[in-house]
């Protein structure tokens, strides 16, 4: 049996493969901010939601928030649109596909760490 038939090709990460793979991850200009990921974090668990409740729940002041999600936006992992209601115009933020699979993958490596 030769050394590719011992191992399964998809066999898991070392804890320091998981730990560089983090680490890269988190060195991306989209992902450097902990606000930002807390955004994506939040926006993978709710789907969207509006600027007023992002303020509230990440405690950022309206021009930091909005810096995060024009960073988030530009690499694709948010979606903002500005949309009327009744107490006037709304900011709705919602989570695209592509930023599901970037918050999975990030939960996926630090699983890997073995922590």
């Amino acid at each position: 049996m030769s050394d590719s038939e011992d191992k399964p090709n998809d066999q898991a990460p070392s804890p320091a493969e998981s730990f560089q793979s983090l680490n890269e991850r988190l060195s991306s200009a989209s992902l450097k901010s902990s606000g930002r990921l807390l955004i994506l974090i939040l926006l993978a668990m709710n789907k969207k939601a509006t600027a007023t409740e992002l303020r509230a729940l990440t405690g950022l002041a309206r021009g930091s928030l909005q810096n995060h999600l024009e960073k988030l936006e530009s690499a694709g992992y948010v979606r903002t649109r500005n949309v009327k209601s009744f107490g006037g115009r709304r900011q709705t933020v919602e989570i695209t596909q592509e930023g599901i699979d970037e918050c999975r993958e990030l939960l996926r490596t630090i699983q890997g760490l073995h922590v």
